[in-house]
């Protein structure tokens, strides 16, 4: 694809520039590229609106955590999606769309059939819940053990062997109290 082509379907002398192989764009590449586009006599007017670049036509949205309006660009790759860094934190660091969100029906649901309590150690403040089975969408209540990250950590490790029997008399003692 020649040059005129590529300035053509682009938007913006930042997408020239990624188009014709530059890794990334600062000043001194942009004014590479622009010198370039001139030296080649190609048509780039559809990059100026008002002595600005045009990138983006923009649109009017409201922001999903407070509802205000705002402007973002149409179409854009990364267009917010709330209006203000408050409403960013609100957003994405909570809930489904968190990177780190866990659905933990799983510790409701162990909470329920089991103690509050690690079942090595007694520990009542911190508990982690431990799927017996490795499957983390398996809630059953025979495959959920409440553990202390301590005792947690040691059946993820080379010490398994340290909790792995307490832990496995605990879940047969469970299953034969709660048998239906």
């Amino acid at each position: 694809m020649d040059l005129k082509e590529i300035v053509k379907e682009s938007h913006s002398c930042s997408e020239v520039a990624r188009k014709i192989g530059y890794k990334y764009t600062n000043g001194m590449i942009i004014k590479k590229v622009r010198n370039l586009i001139k030296n080649e006599n190609c048509d780039y007017s559809h990059f100026i609106k008002n002595g600005k670049q045009k990138v983006y036509e923009r649109i009017e949205r409201r922001c999903l955590v407070c509802n205000k309006k705002f402007t973002v660009k149409k179409d854009h790759p990364r267009a917010k999606r709330t209006c203000s860094r408050s409403c960013s934190n609100v957003y994405f660091r909570s809930g489904t769309d968190n990177g780190n969100w866990k659905d933990e029906v799983y510790r409701t649901t162990c909470f329920l059939y089991h103690k509050k309590e690690c079942v090595c150690c007694d520990e009542k403040n911190v508990i982690d819940v431990h799927h017996l089975d490795g499957d983390n969408t398996n809630s059953k209540p025979e495959n959920l053990i409440p553990l202390c990250p301590t005792h947690h950590r040691y059946w993820h490790s080379k010490y398994r062997n340290m909790v792995k029997q307490q832990i496995l008399n605990y879940i047969e003692n469970w299953k034969l109290c709660h048998k239906k």
